[in-house]
C-alpha cells in the first residue's frame, strides 16, 4: 500500500517552484495525453521541436526494436513503435534529469545521484525480459526510482544537508531520519510525483518498495513483485558500478543474493552487467553523466579484497607452519648487490628469479608478474612509481606483492612509491632479519588472498545453486503439474498485467476461454488416464497453435485461456478459429487408440468500459457459455 503526500500539502510545495517537474516538451506532452482525442501527429510534431529529445528517441526506438533488419530513421516510426505513453514517459525521465544537475543541497551529490540513477535505468532495461514488461518503461521507473531524494534536496536544501550526513555518520535510515524531521519521506514523495506525472500504477508500486521489496506484501510470482525484485537489483547493480574498488568488493555478496533470487546465475550475470556497463558509458556520454570505468564483472569476482599497503613489520611467524617456496622476481637490482640479495632469498627458502633490465624484459614482468617482485628504485628506463602504476593494471600484477628498494638519501620518493602502488619499500642496505620480515609477511598475505579467493569461488557456486533452485522452485509454483503450461494464478496475474499495460496504452486485447466439447465421456469411456493424456497433447497444440507473445494457460479442469496481447477483435477471432479447426483436425492417441476432441471457445475484446481484468475473463466465459449453448465446436464472440 502505498502511502502518498496529504494532496493539501502537495498543492503548497508546487507552489514554491522547488520541486522537481517536467520542463518545456515533456510538459506539453504530458498535457497532451490527457486529452482522449490526441493524434500521433501533434505527438511526432511536439518531440521534433526538441532536436536533443528527438535523438534519443531514436536511439531507444532502435535499442529496443530487437530483431529488426533495418534502423528506425523516422521519428514517426519511432513513436509507434515506442507507443505514446512510453515516449511520454521516457521524455518525463529526461527532462527532470536535464533541468536538475545541480542545486543547493551541500550534501547531496547531484552528479553522483544522475550517474547512479542512470545506471539503475539501464540495469532495469537489461532485466526487462524478466520483469516481463516494456524495458523503455524499466529505463523510466530505474531513472526516477530516487526522485524523491532529489526532491527533498531540492525543497530544503540545508535541513536536508543535516539529514544526509547524520544518516551517514551513524549508519542510520534515511527514510526514517526523513520522516522524524519532514513528516515524510523520500518514497512517499517519489510516489506522489510519479503519479502525478501519469506513469503506471504498477510502475510507482515498484519504485516506492524497491528499497524494501519484502515487506511489500505482493504474491510471490506476481509482476509487480518480479519488477520491484528487478528495481531492486538494478540499484544494488548501479552501486556496484558507482563504487570505488575497495567498496565495490563489500556489496558483491549482496548483489549475488540478488541475482540468485531473480534466478541469474554466473555466466548469465557476467554478460548482463558487461553489457550494461558499456551502455551506461555510452549513454553517460550522450547525456553529459558522471559514468566511470570498471573492469570485467568476472575479473571483479575473480579478484582478491583491496588490502592495505604494509608499511610497518610484522611480526614472525611462530614455526609451526612451514612457509611455501615462492618466486621472487628481481628487477633492476644493481650487478653489485644481486649475489647477496639472491644468497638471503635462498637461505629463506624462496626461488630468486632475475630479471634484464632492458625494456623487453621490463614488459613481461609487467604482464606476468611472480608472486613477490623486488624492484631497485633507481631501475634504468623506468621510475619506480611509474614501474608500480603499470604493475597494478593488470589482474596478475594486482595480486603480486612489490617490494621496492631505495638508496640512502631517496627517502622523499617513498611516500610516492607507495602511492603508486607498491606494497612496501626498504631502505639499502637490507639485512637478512629485515627481508625474512617482509617476505613472511608477503607469504601471509598470498596466502590470505588465496584463501578468501577460494571462499569467494565457493559463495559463487552456492549461489549459483540457490539461483538455480530459486527459478525452479518459482517455476513449479506457476505452472500446472499436468499439462506444464503456466497455471491458473500466474495467468490471470499476467491478464491483469497485460490489460493494465493496454487500458493505459489505448491498445488492443483479448482474452479467449476453451473448453474440451463432452470431456466427461472421455473419461467415462477410456479413464482419467486417457484424459490426462488428452490434456497433455491438447496444451503441446495449444502452444503451437498460439502466438509468440500469447500466453495460453490452464483455467482448471478442461478449461484453457489464452491472453491475446495487441490484438484487434478481427485478429482474436482468426486466432480462436485457427485453434478450434486445428483441434478438430488433431489426431489425440490413447492406447493406440484415436480419441476425437473438439473445443468450444468464447472471445472477448478489451472495452474502455471494462472495470478491471476479471469483467474480460467473465465476457470471455459469457461467450464459451454461448458456444456451448449453440451446439459446441464454435467460436462464440462476447457482445
Amino acid at each position: 500500500m502505498i502511502k502518498f503526500v496529504d494532496p493539501d500539502r502537495y498543492v503548497s510545495m508546487k507552489a514554491t517552484g522547488k520541486l522537481p517537474s517536467p520542463k518545456g516538451v515533456a510538459f506539453s506532452i504530458i498535457k497532451l495525453l490527457q486529452r482522449d482525442d490526441f493524434r500521433v501527429s501533434d505527438l511526432v510534431q511536439l518531440v521534433q521541436s526538441d532536436p536533443a529529445i528527438a535523438g534519443r528517441l531514436l536511439k531507444f526506438a532502435n535499442a529496443a526494436a530487437f530483431g529488426r533488419t533495418r534502423p528506425i530513421v523516422s521519428l514517426q516510426r519511432a513513436i509507434v513503435a515506442l507507443g505514446a505513453f512510453r515516449v511520454r514517459d521516457l521524455v518525463i525521465g529526461l527532462s527532470v534529469m536535464h533541468s536538475h544537475t545541480s542545486g543547493q543541497c551541500t550534501a547531496f551529490d547531484y552528479a553522483a545521484f544522475w550517474g547512479h540513477s542512470l545506471a539503475t535505468g539501464i540495469a532495469c532495461q537489461e532485466l526487462a525480459h524478466f520483469a516481463q514488461i516494456s524495458s523503455e518503461e524499466l529505463f523510466t521507473v530505474g531513472l526516477l526510482a530516487r526522485v524523491g531524494e532529489l526532491a527533498m534536496a531540492s525543497l530544503y536544501p540545508d535541513e536536508y544537508a543535516v539529514v544526509l550526513r547524520q544518516a551517514k555518520e551513524r549508519n542510520q535510515n534515511l527514510a526514517a531520519l526523513e520522516e522524524e524531521c519532514f513528516a515524510m519521506d523520500h518514497q512517499q514523495l517519489g510516489a506522489t510525483m510519479l503519479a502525478e506525472w501519469g506513469l503506471p500504477e504498477m510502475l510507482i508500486q515498484a519504485a516506492y518498495h524497491h528499497e524494501q521489496p519484502d515487506v511489500a506484501g505482493f504474491r510471490d510470482g506476481s509482476r509487480v513483485q518480479t519488477l520491484t525484485h528487478s528495481l531492486h537489483f538494478a540499484r544494488a547493480l548501479s552501486e556496484v558500478c558507482m563504487a570505488d574498488e575497495e567498496s565495490r568488493w563489500s556489496l558483491l555478496p549482496g548483489l549475488l543474493t540478488r541475482a540468485a533470487r531473480l534466478g541469474i546465475s554466473g555466466d548469465a550475470l557476467n554478460d548482463m552487467v558487461d553489457r550494461m556497463v558499456r551502455r551506461w558509458r555510452e549513454w553517460g556520454v550522450m547525456l553529459q553523466v558522471r559514468t566511470q570505468e570498471i573492469p570485467p564483472f568476472a575479473e571483479i569476482l575473480a579478484a582478491s579484497p583491496p588490502t592495505r599497503r604494509v608499511s610497518s613489520p610484522s611480526q614472525e611467524p611462530d614455526g609451526k607452519t612451514p612457509s611455501p617456496r615462492l618466486h621472487v622476481q628481481l628487477v633492476g637490482i644493481p650487478v653489485a648487490e644481486l649475489p647477496s640479495l639472491m644468497q638471503q632469498i635462498e637461505s629463506l627458502g624462496h626461488q630468486p628469479v632475475l630479471v634484464d633490465s632492458n625494456i623487453e624484459d621490463l614488459k613481461q614482468v609487467l604482464r606476468q608478474p611472480a608472486q613477490i617482485v623486488i624492484a631497485d628504485m633507481a631501475m634504468p628506463g623506468l621510475k619506480p612509481a611509474v614501474f608500480c602504476r603499470i604493475l597494478r593494471q593488470t589482474a596478475a600484477g594486482k595480486e603480486s606483492y612489490a617490494l621496492l628498494l631505495a638508496s640512502p638519501g631517496s627517502e622523499a620518493h617513498i611516500l610516492e612509491a607507495i602511492d603508486a602502488g607498491a606494497d612496501d619499500v626498504l631502505v639499502k642496505p637490507v639485512s637478512i632479519q629485515t627481508l625474512r620480515v617482509r617476505l613472511n609477511t608477503a607469504t601471509r598475505m598470498l596466502l590470505l588472498r588465496e584463501e578468501i579467493q577460494r571462499e569467494r569461488r565457493g559463495i559463487m557456486r552456492s549461489t549459483d545453486e540457490f539461483a538455480v533452485a530459486h527459478k525452479r522452485l518459482l517455476q513449479e509454483a506457476l505452472t500446472d503439474a499436468l499439462t506444464q503450461l503456466p497455471n491458473r494464478r500466474h495467468g490471470l496475474d499476467y491478464l491483469a498485467s497485460e490489460w493494465a499495460f493496454a487500458q493505459s496504452n489505448s491498445l488492443p486485447m483479448a482474452c479467449l476461454l476453451l473448453d474440451i466439447d463432452h470431456f466427461k465421456q472421455i473419461n467415462d469411456t477410456h479413464g482419467h488416464a486417457a484424459g490426462d493424456a488428452v490434456l497433455r497433447q491438447l496444451a503441446d497444440l495449444l502452444k503451437r497453435a498460439s502466438r509468440v507473445e500469447d500466453l495460453v494457460f490452464r483455467y482448471g479442469g478442461e478449461e484453457f485461456a489464452a491472453v491475446l496481447p495487441n490484438a484487434s477483435a478481427r485478429a482474436a477471432v482468426q486466432i480462436a478459429e485457427r485453434i478450434r479447426t486445428v483441434v478438430e483436425k488433431y489426431t489425440f492417441l490413447w492406447n493406440h487408440q484415436s480419441i476425437p476432441i473438439t473445443l468450444s471457445i468464447g472471445v472477448a475484446n478489451l472495452s474502455s468500459g471494462d472495470k478491471d481484468s476479471q469483467a474480460l475473463i467473465q465476457a470471455a466465459d459469457a461467450a464459451l457459455y454461448e458456444a456451448k449453448r449453440g451446439g459446441r465446436n464454435r467460436v462464440v464472440v462476447a457482445a
